[in-house]
Formats: C-alpha cells, structure tokens, sequence
C-alpha cells in the first residue's frame, strides 16, 4: 500500500515520479529539435528501471562511469552502452572486452596506453570492442590535446579488435559559467574545438555501423541541455545525466525565466529530513554530510535548501545540518522538511534506497542499484 511521506524515517531520499517524467520529455524534445541522439548519463540515478524509462522516452542508448555499472545495466537488459571514461589495467581492459561480446558497447581512450591494453585483450575476440577518443576541450580534466587524436585513433584502427566510433568531449566548464549568454559562448567554443578535431581526423574513423558509417561526434552535459544551447551541424550525440533529477546546482539553467527559484519545479529528488532541535536562531536536522555530501552549488551558499521554509543549511557535521539565521522560529521540532541537495549524483550514492513518490504518496521503495560501483 502506498506510505505517507511523513511516516517515513529520516534522513531518506525521494524522487517525484511526476517531475522526473517531465524531466525525460523535456530532454528528449530538445534532442529531438537539435536533431542528436540523447544518450543519457546514469551517474545520477545509478538503476536500470531509469535508465528503461530514458530508453522508452527515445534515447538511444545510455553511459556509465564505471565497468561495475556497465555490467550490471547489462545484466538487467540494457544493451547499448558507452563509457565515456578511461580505464587502465589488462584485468578491466579484459572486462571491457567481454561486455562487448555481450552487448554493443564503447569505452573512451585519451592515451596510447590504454589503446594498447584494450588492443592487447581485445585480440581473437569474437566482436570488436568499439572505441571513442576523448578530446579535452577546456575542461582541463580527461581528454586528449587536439593534436594527439589522429595518433590514439591510427593506434585504435591498427588494432585488429578494436573500432575506432568517433570522437568525445566533456564541457564540463559550463557548471561554472555566470549566466546563459557565458554559457552559450563557452559550449559553442567546445562545439567548434570538438567538430574541428572530428573533421580532422576523419580518415581515422571507422565510424558507426548503425549511422551508416558516420562517426559519432558526441557532447554532453546537463546545464547546456537544461539552458537550450543550440547545436551546430555535425554534433550527432549529446550525454546529459543530471537532468533526470537535478539539483540546486541546476536549478537556474532549469528555469526558462533565468531565476533559479522558478528552476526548483523541476528538482525531482530531495532528501527528507527530520528538526531535530530549534535553539533561538538555530535550528539542528538529522541530515549531515553523510546524507548530503560537502559539495558546493555554484553560485549559492550553504550546502543545501529547505525548498519549503526559503531557508539555508549553513554548516554540516557527518550527522547533522545547522541553519541559522532569520526565520528559522518558523521551524517546529519533529517537523520533517524536503532539502534540495547541491549536487545529486553523489547524494544518490549514499543511500541504499529512494523512496518514489508520486502525488504525494510513496509507492515503491527502489534500492540504489548502482551504489558504490568503483571499478
């Protein structure tokens, strides 16, 4: 039977099913107009019964971050995967390639090393393992320089088990910019970086058998997708992850009006949590870092929002959030609040269960299937 939410023990995490449906159709329309494939980034709610959801909604396929999660949204049906990361190491290059003789599915390179591991365990396989370079585009992070992809894909093509399918970036700089028109001018410098590259080393590319030999150029993230950042021709793939649930982090980029307080409709997961103490200006709830994580929203203090009360979490202990300030007299002991975490992703990975709600009453308790996946 349906449960209340506020019979529910704190601190605990919950979806609204109604908000990340619209979540989907709204990512998927704007694939859909940009004329991409929307092959969405399941870091965030880690569990193949989303990802389905994102399959049914049109995308046509999904990521992970790690071997641990690739095999088990194999194992749970999944069958067009990529990895848009790095791996090194003979035993997860021999992982990979055995996923690849399960379902179709890529990984990304950014050194010879890894080429040559992967080369090394892919030969004699039965199918070719296929490969995507990662091109650094200003994110500063993975990826290699401009100037060294012709070399990974020759390697990658030389290779008799391996495909080389296109080339990838990550533009993560976009959660840092200061407004849309920033954001905007940023990603279309990624854009350009990324389609030069791609053009450059075109006779590299065996290209992707189910696009008829084109290669996959492929961009992604969730405040450019949320912010309706146009497409040039030539990007044929996008890789948001985010957007499903958002956080504080996205709310602004969510809000059409430019204010992130109309961005927080589209928050689909909170953490409930439970005052645990009111002492004239300060209020104590059950949920610390352990349930919120440390991490920073950009542009916001405090490490997370009482989305009812207007309201701040200005410090974190492991167990305990501290807000202080005006208005915290309006909160009541034993009151359990919604907290709209900075960033999602990680808050999903501590805990072992979300609670999904839908018209205010929780029908399905779903653990977290991805939960600690490290290699």
């Amino acid at each position: 039977m349906p449960q209340r939410i506020a019979d529910l023990p704190t601190p605990a995490l919950i979806v609204d099913l109604d908000r990340v449906d619209a979540n989907l159709r709204r990512a998927q329309d704007y694939a859909n107009a940009q004329g991409v494939d929307l092959r969405p980034h399941t870091k965030t709610h880690k569990g193949p019964r989303f990802a389905r959801a994102q399959i049914d909604a049109g995308a046509a396929g999904i990521c992970v971050a790690k071997l641990g999660e690739a095999e088990m949204m194999a194992e749970a049906g999944l069958d067009d995967v990529f990895m848009p990361n790095t791996v090194i190491g003979p035993d997860k290059a021999a992982r990979a390639v055995a996923l690849a003789e399960r379902v179709r599915f890529a990984i990304g390179v950014d050194h010879p090393e890894q080429v040559a591991q992967l080369a090394a365990a892919a030969e004699g396989a039965a199918r070719p393992l296929e490969v995507l370079v990662e091109v650094d585009v200003g994110a500063g992070r993975g990826g290699a320089a401009a100037g060294g992809v012709a070399e990974l894909l020759r390697r990658v093509r030389e290779a008799p088990g391996l495909r080389a399918r296109g080339v990838y970036a990550y533009e993560g700089f976009t959660y840092t910019t200061r407004d849309r028109d920033e954001l905007v001018a940023r990603h279309d410098e990624a854009q350009r970086a990324l389609l030069a590259v791609a053009d450059a080393t075109r006779p590299w590319l065996d290209g992707d058998e189910r696009r008829g030999g084109a290669p996959v150029v492929s961009l992604g993230s969730t405040p450019s997708l949320l912010a309706a950042v146009p497409l040039r021709a030539g990007i044929t793939e996008m890789r948001p992850g985010t957007y499903a649930f958002n956080d504080l982090q996205q709310a602004r980029w969510a809000a059409a009006s430019g204010r992130w307080q109309d961005g927080l409709a589209h928050a689909a997961a909170h953490v409930l949590a439970s005052v645990v103490s009111v002492q004239g200006d300060r209020a104590v709830l059950d949920a610390g870092s352990k349930a919120l994580t440390s991490d920073r929203a950009v542009g916001h203090e405090g490490h997370g929002l009482l989305v009812d009360h207007g309201l701040t979490i200005a410090r974190l202990s492991e167990e305990h959030g501290v807000v202080e300030g005006p208005g915290v007299e309006r909160l009541r002991v034993g009151e359990k609040i919604r907290v709209l975490m900075n960033h999602v992703c990680p808050v999903v990975n501590l805990f072992p269960v979300m609670h999904l709600v839908r018209g205010g009453e929780v029908v399905e308790a779903l653990p977290v299937a991805g939960r600690g996946f490290l290699v």
